[in-house]
């Protein structure tokens, strides 16, 4: 550490260190004033780590103090001045302390130490000009302890924790955080806080400048937001709580600031999104995780307005050669998803341990045997240490999720409950600013302990408790729905700006509850002094008014029911907890007891019965693929299955999607081999792609077998790590019959709903088509087809469409009954899927290609009048696909993916006349004309359409081939495809054009797939 701004200060002498008003001092300035302390520590005898008390605030003379003490070979040791003197002694006589440096207005509180006083740095006698190159003072080692930082500690007392230069040097070189030479971080924060190792310590190693924010100013949400821009702040690192107040009242307070880190507790979702969605959201904002005892952060994770919007904040991942595990009772590695284990951190930033506590240290910092990440196969012991905080992982790469404090898990009516989690509920709420939650016993009786949130309105708004404690309801059990929730202005706050619950049990234990409005009701003043005793003996409460609200006091079900089983004995009346929801003040309670003499329910009571059986709604039970980042897909080497696939392998937003691949190998290429065939085949293989196939997972199988042809222990696997499955695999032939699709479409379809449906719970994508309503508008004389409507409606047009389409229905209408029997299901039901809109690059096989290649080769077009044939591009399919599937709340639905407005269908007729105007002559004459016309064509033999001649010459209705009666096709609605799609500019329907007709047949040319 000392070496590095030795060296700042010899290379860039003139660059600024330090700002703090009027005073500006750069490199070399800072270190000649701090040598002067420097030399007055070495001459008083100070030894190597010996331990210095810097008291003062943050500003110049705590920077300067604590580089004298690095310069001198000592150990800093900041403690904020507020600390209460007889604290301050505490903490410094447990580290045997002999100097202190502060400031003269201080030196008074600390006469029994040997005192040094940092304005000496100022007196003119040591105003000369330090000249030629600055050298290191004294050698001191990698692992030399530069700080000592105290902690508040769960006992009350304040433990030291060492810091070694080694680990702000990690701090300083491998933070995500990129902090250099030009920017001007703000410091803000208690000298003693880790997160002035941040504000001081990683600016000055990384050649930056470090501004003091004078406390007034951070008290001053619009000041705050004037002096960052007018000072030129480019970086902050700031508490939660500082944050979230910010952005209540001043969200674009960081429109130029760099990076923003909130740190210190558990973000406000709230609060990350209202300043990200300001009108001037910081360049980069983070969240920021790690204890002081590991040095200031441990992991990182840079919030974006999805992530804050959907909530909670991850914790990240850690940063640089940080060593993270979560480690469940018998301290064994916790790797999966979603399970629970206590955060342990270790490597470069781990504290060497507390000063002079032996029986903290080898409860806290702990050695696990674990396997070695450099020698596979082998165990190492790794010193760790237990933060008592519980998180885990969410997704790929795996990230930290932050669950809560293993000490602030309480037991409330019989059940463990994290405080935490509740808080974190309760934040989301946009009416709340701030929250904590305790946990008061209120008496020795059953039921007797309560859960009271405390919360902070947002933006001085008024707000109903009530409110808070039904969003509580409709996210939790009972168990964990606060008894009591306060209204307060502000919470308390510790001096590291976390919150005092030591200072809120007494706030609330001394406190009178909240009021309700004055009632004018008949007063009866037995009643009144029976009722109100009662509560006071049920609460462990006293000085109860007759306008306290009952409800808010904070009554558990159990409190209720003895409550009103002692009012029906002491007072002789029968009510109901109805009629104590319509009284809830003490005084109305009374009123109502001598205004009825009986319970009356009436058909209002009837309704909200009812109305409440849908609380539990909107309980969320379906798996997030997105965030997890694992698929399951079958059909990979499809024309939609590959194209699915293209995307999540080249997408930097799905970077971290793993995908199981379901394909079948045969004599000549393997599964993988098919796979990367279909890339090829349509040019969206590259060098990129090919790095991207490792996260390809390829299962050798067969949808038509049981276990999709796979060994018993692949298939249990795949069934318990997929959270979704997309399946797009079916078999397409125009001209086979329905026995012909069985197989692969009905049995495929019916295997793969197995497999979504057995082991973990998981989502289920069908890929169908819109020839699930087959011919029913010539047969039926449909108009409109609805995406949610039944099927069965249009069951007697089947016999008259092809083969497929019955398989398809059969398929469709098969997946609807699974999903009515509770698995979730979404159903994409695609027009007639052509190529990309933007390469040209489409399937020759399919009827399109075919049908195209050849009447180009014939030189004729067929008429078919009235006929549409719904060509959508596989790129809109694709795309509209993935964005549905993201939101689970668009699960449950089909979706028709073709053109939404009936004007930019293209019909055969138009389709003719496209192609003509790409350069390709045909010429449009009656259908029979054309049928013979190809059949005695020199090249029929070879013709793309030969396969296609059972569909173009069996007829079927009338005279009517198969391909002819698919005229007088119905409207295709799409109101589900647009409303779940919303207003992404980038997935838009695009029409069949000349020109994108030519980009298809120039692609099946240059490939070699047809001879033009």
């Amino acid at each position: 550490m000392e070496q590095l701004l030795c060296n700042r200060a010899n290379e860039a002498s003139g660059s600024l260190a330090v700002v703090d008003g009027e005073h500006r001092f750069t490199y070399r300035d800072l270190l000649a004033k701090a040598d002067i302390l420097a030399a007055n520590l070495l001459e008083k005898g100070l030894g190597t780590e010996e331990p210095v008390g810097v008291v003062v605030g943050p500003g110049w003379q705590q920077i300067i103090a604590q580089v004298a003490v690095l310069r001198a070979g000592g150990t800093s040791v900041p403690i904020d001045p507020s600390v209460p003197d007889i604290q301050l002694h505490a903490m410094l006589g447990d580290l045997s302390t002999r100097f202190i440096m502060t400031t003269n207005n201080l030196s008074a509180s600390v006469t029994q130490f040997d005192v040094l006083s940092i304005e000496t740095v100022l007196n003119p006698e040591y105003q000369r000009e330090k000249h030629g190159e600055i050298n290191v003072m004294s050698g001191k080692s990698e692992g030399h302890r530069s700080h000592i930082l105290h902690t508040s500690g769960s006992t009350g007392k304040p433990k030291a924790v060492q810091i070694s230069s080694k680990a702000v040097l990690h701090l300083a070189a491998l933070l995500p955080v990129d902090i250099g030479e030009g920017d001007k971080v703000g410091q803000l924060n208690n000298p003693g806080f880790d997160l002035s190792l941040f504000e001081v310590w990683v600016t000055l190693l990384s050649g930056g400048t470090v501004v003091h924010i004078p406390k007034s100013i951070i008290k001053d949400p619009a000041s705050f937001a004037a002096f960052l821009k007018d000072a030129g702040i480019t970086a902050l690192i700031l508490p939660s709580t500082l944050f979230t107040a910010v952005s209540a009242s001043t969200p674009s307070a960081f429109r130029f600031v760099r990076h923003v880190v909130s740190a210190g507790e558990s973000p406000s979702p709230q609060a990350m999104q209202k300043v990200l969605s300001s009108d001037g959201p910081p360049e980069n904002l983070w969240n920021g995780y790690g204890p002081t005892e590991t040095t200031c952060l441990s992991t990182l994770q840079r919030v974006t307005l999805e992530e804050a919007e959907s909530g909670p904040i991850s914790a990240g991942m850690p940063f640089g050669d940080t060593v993270l595990h979560l480690l469940d009772e018998n301290r064994k590695p916790v790797v999966d998803d979603g399970v629970p284990g206590e955060i342990c951190i270790g490597g470069p930033g781990l504290s060497a341990g507390y000063l002079n506590h032996t029986e903290s240290n080898a409860e806290k910092f702990i050695e696990v045997e674990l396997a070695d990440s450099q020698d596979f196969g082998r165990v190492k012991a790794t010193r760790l240490y237990r933060t008592g905080d519980i998180g885990m992982w969410k997704g790929l790469p795996k990230r930290l999720q932050y669950i809560g404090r293993v000490d602030l898990q309480v037991k409330h009516q019989g059940f463990r409950v994290e405080l935490e989690s509740i808080e974190q509920t309760i934040a989301a709420n946009d009416s709340v600013r701030a929250v904590a939650c305790l946990h008061q016993k209120a008496g020795d009786g059953p039921g007797s302990d309560r859960l009271i949130a405390v919360v902070t309105p947002a933006n001085d708004m008024p707000l109903d408790p009530q409110k808070i404690i039904e969003w509580t309801q409709n996210r939790h059990p009972y168990y964990m729905v606060p008894d009591q929730v306060r209204i307060v202005s502000e919470i308390p706050l510790n001096p590291r700006g976390k919150v005092d619950r030591d200072a809120l049990y007494k706030e609330i234990k001394e406190s009178r509850p909240l009021r309700s409005p004055q009632n004018n009701a008949k007063e009866d003043k037995s009643s009144l002094e029976q009722i109100t005793k009662i509560l006071e003996e049920i609460l462990g409460l006293s000085n109860l008014g007759p306008d306290d609200n009952i409800i808010s006091l904070g009554l558990s079900s159990l409190q209720v029911a003895r409550f009103l089983g002692l009012i029906k004995q002491k007072i002789g009346k029968l009510i109901s907890i109805k009629d104590l929801y319509i009284n809830p003040s003490i005084r109305s309670l009374v009123h109502h007891l001598h205004q009825a003499d009986e319970i009356n329910y009436g058909p209002s009571e009837v309704l909200q019965l009812e109305a409440d059986t849908h609380l539990a709604d909107d309980i969320e039970l379906i798996p997030n693929w997105t965030s997890e980042g694992r698929v399951f897909l079958t059909g990979a080497t499809g024309f939609i299955g590959v194209n699915l696939l293209y995307r999540w392998l080249s997408r930097p937003s799905m970077k971290e999607v793993e995908i199981a691949c379901l394909a079948r190998g045969n004599e000549h290429y393997s599964p993988m081999d098919r796979i990367k065939n279909a890339l090829k085949k349509y040019d969206l293989w590259s060098e990129g792609i090919s790095q991207e196939m490792k996260r390809v997972i390829v299962l050798d199988g067969d949808m038509t077998q049981e276990r999709l042809g796979l060994p018993h222990s692949d298939y249990q696997w795949l069934v318990n790590w997929a959270p979704a499955v997309f399946h797009a695999a079916a078999k397409v032939n125009w001209c086979d019959s329905y026995n012909g699709h069985f197989a692969q479409n009905i049995l495929g379809t019916k295997n793969v709903l197995r497999a979504a449906a057995e082991g973990r719970r998981k989502t289920m994508h069908y890929i169908s088509s819109i020839d699930v309503w087959a011919v029913t508008g010539l047969i039926l004389g449909t108009d409109v087809v609805s995406e949610d409507g039944p099927l069965k409606v249009h069951l007697a047009s089947l016999p008259f469409d092809t083969g497929y389409a019955q398989s398809q229905w059969v398929a469709d209408e098969m997946v609807q009954r699974v999903r009515d029997k509770g698995l979730p299901v979404t159903i994409y039901r695609p027009g007639f899927v052509v190529g990309d809109s933007k390469t040209g690059a489409g399937n020759p096989d399919d009827f399109f290609g075919r049908l195209i290649a050849a009447c180009i080769q014939l030189g004729y077009w067929p008429h078919m009048p009235h006929q549409n044939l719904e060509y959508v591009t596989v790129d809109y399919v694709c795309d509209s696909i993935l964005r549905i599937a993201s939101d689970n709340r668009n699960i449950g639905h089909a979706y028709t993916l073709s053109s939404p407005n009936p004007g930019q269908i293209t019909n055969m007729e138009r389709l003719c006349v496209l192609i003509n105007q790409a350069g390709f002559s045909v010429q449009e004459i009656p259908y029979a004309e054309w049928l013979e016309k190809l059949q005695t064509w020199d090249g029929f033999e070879s013709s793309p359409c030969l396969p296609l001649m059972p569909l173009l010459a069996e007829p079927i209705l009338r005279g009517d081939t198969r391909l002819q009666t698919s005229k007088y096709s119905p409207r295709y609605d799409c109101a589900n495809t647009l409303k779940a799609i919303g207003a992404c500019d980038d997935i838009r329907f695009v029409q069949l054009t000349s020109d994108l007709v030519k980009k298809f047949i120039d692609f099946w040319a240059r490939k070699g797939f047809y001879n033009f």
